[in-house]
């Protein structure tokens, strides 16, 4: 049973995505329409493609020993504007952003601080984000001029299911009010698959409500505006140690090739300086393959960012590090199980394909670079 004021929100998400997928869109007819390709090589290169050569290739780098790759090398300095995540889901990133590491690497960052940068990107304020490839996919598809060129640090969703300490089970939910964080997107996709599976009907056993993300998401469930959300860490971790609430679910135990996080890149960047794509996806992945062989020294930072007592910090992050995979290379396959999730859940009117939405170019040249994914030595 879905609220009046849920029916209200859907509705005017979904006009307001229509608007800006429509506003923004540079040239295309046709949502059918294939994205354009860029001229950096083999655009859906996969698992059993090798990386091509590249002009960055010639470098030294250890991640161990924490040797960077643009240490020593003559880094062309650049400025670009981004809308990185923050919070857990950006957490490694930031890290790199505060030690400087962008700046070593001549790559100078302005932000723009939206949750959806595709109307930024459309209207050509934004060079590179992070984000929702079920927010991204339709944008290209209806001719924003922008292109996946990567995995996010972890791609599968490191979402939970909390509940009041009463709530112990799933059945347990029938009648209750769930955050559901968005009225469209992966996180309510997300929500509305897991309690599918776990047989509560998500329009006729419960009531959704949206509620937020972070910090206004955990305050709903704190004030008892909602009996249980779905939410990220550190949030999970804090309600059980405070005693206010229990684990339901991990979500991505139950949707594993559900593909949650990409980094996109404007097509303008990547056909006119497609070195530079290179060079920020470079500078991504060694410093979250960085922090996470690197705990001793990441921990510490994180639970200062988080605002946390390190043990905290330490337990949040350490109860998700299976998701912390660090593989740059984009799987086509999942990126078509999320878009045919979106349509099934009525969240994406029209079916869509994901072919020449993505460019794994740059990925598989960061990724054997840095000896990540396939290109790990015990791989």
């Amino acid at each position: 049973m879905y609220s009046n004021q849920w029916l209200s929100k859907t509705i005017s998400g979904v006009i307001s995505l229509s608007l800006v997928f429509t506003l923004a869109a540079c040239g295309s007819s046709s949502k059918d329409a294939p994205a354009s390709t860029s001229s950096t090589g083999s655009a859906e290169a996969g698992s059993g493609t090798e990386a091509a050569s590249s002009t960055l290739d010639n470098t030294t780098v250890d991640i161990a020993s924490g040797v960077p790759p643009w240490k020593g090398r003559d880094n062309k300095e650049v400025t670009l504007t981004a809308g990185f995540s923050k919070g857990m889901t950006g957490i490694a990133n930031q890290f790199a952003i505060d030690k400087g590491w962008y700046e070593d690497a001549g790559i100078h960052l302005n932000f723009v601080d939206t949750i959806n940068p595709v109307a930024a990107f459309g209207a050509g304020e934004v060079d590179i984000a992070d984000g929702d490839p079920g927010t991204y996919i339709p944008a290209i598809v209806n001719g924003v001029k922008i292109k996946v060129v990567s995995n996010m640090w972890r791609s599968r969703g490191a979402y939970w299911i909390i509940a009041k300490p009463g709530i112990k089970s799933f059945a347990d939910l029938k009648g209750k009010k769930i955050g559901s964080a968005q009225p469209i997107g992966g996180m309510p996709l997300t929500l509305m698959e897991v309690l599918s599976q776990n047989g509560i009907d998500p329009k006729k056993d419960v009531q959704l409500v949206p509620n937020g993300v972070y910090q206004s998401a955990y305050a709903t469930f704190e004030s008892g505006e909602v009996d249980a959300t779905i939410i990220h860490q550190p949030f999970a971790t804090m309600a059980e140690q405070a005693g206010k609430g229990n684990v339901l679910a991990k979500t991505w135990e139950f949707m594993p090739k559900y593909q949650t996080g990409v980094l996109v890149a404007s097509e303008k960047l990547i056909n006119e300086q497609p070195e530079v794509v290179e060079r920020v996806l470079e500078v991504y992945f060694y410093a979250n393959e960085y922090a996470k062989t690197h705990l001793d020294e990441f921990l510490p930072w994180a639970a200062k960012y988080l605002n946390l007592d390190e043990k905290t910090a330490r337990t949040a992050i350490e109860s998700e590090i299976v998701l912390w995979e660090n593989d740059p290379i984009v799987d086509k396959n999942r990126l078509q199980v999320t878009e045919d999730l979106l349509n099934q859940y009525g969240m994406q009117r029209d079916k869509i394909s994901v072919d020449g939405t993505f460019d794994n170019t740059f990925a598989e040249r960061v990724a054997k670079r840095l000896k990540l994914g396939k290109y790990k030595a015990n791989n």
